[in-house]
């Protein structure tokens, strides 16, 4: 396998009704095939978190446990639901949303880990300030699956 795969963007909004769980679907989706399961799976977890029922996101968490790691506060061992109630708790202090899967790659000798780089950028709500932040998303394959097993906020 190649060790880092570019991706094409894939681009969804997160409204400010996002507070009251109303999330848009994907607007825009101009990414190219994915390659290989693991940038299936990549590309599957950022157009989750535009999914305001959380359902999709939960799908793809590992049921055995999430590392969480959002600003300050960091979490492990969650149950998917938690993740995706802590995810869905830190989306809501923005307006609007980007996400681009910029990179896909195993873990260097393992053939049952691999990660993701997700370029997220959004507006502080109720300001005009832009953020860009970006999420690393670890994965492990299970019984043939790439389920999502880390979301750390690196910046």
């Amino acid at each position: 396998m190649r060790a880092a795969l570019s991706l094409t963007a894939i681009v969804f909004l997160v409204p400010a009704a996002l507070r009251g769980m109303e999330l848009a679907p994907v607007v825009a989706d101009t990414i190219r095939v994915p390659g290989s399961p693991l940038e299936a799976a990549s590309i599957a977890f950022a157009r989750a978190l535009a999914d305001p029922s959380g359902d999709a996101l939960t799908s793809l968490l590992a049921p055995s446990g999430i590392r969480l790691h959002l600003g300050n506060a960091g979490h492990v061992g969650l149950s998917a639901r938690q993740a995706v109630a802590s995810l869905r708790e830190f989306l809501r202090g923005y307006d609007g949303g980007i996400a681009v899967v910029s990179r896909a790659a195993p873990v260097d000798g393992s053939p049952f880990g691999g990660y993701a780089e997700v370029l997220w950028s959004g507006r502080v709500a109720g300001t005009s300030q832009d953020i860009q932040r970006t999420l690393f998303v670890g994965f492990l394959r299970d019984s043939g699956e790439w389920q999502v097993d880390e979301v750390r906020l690196l910046r």
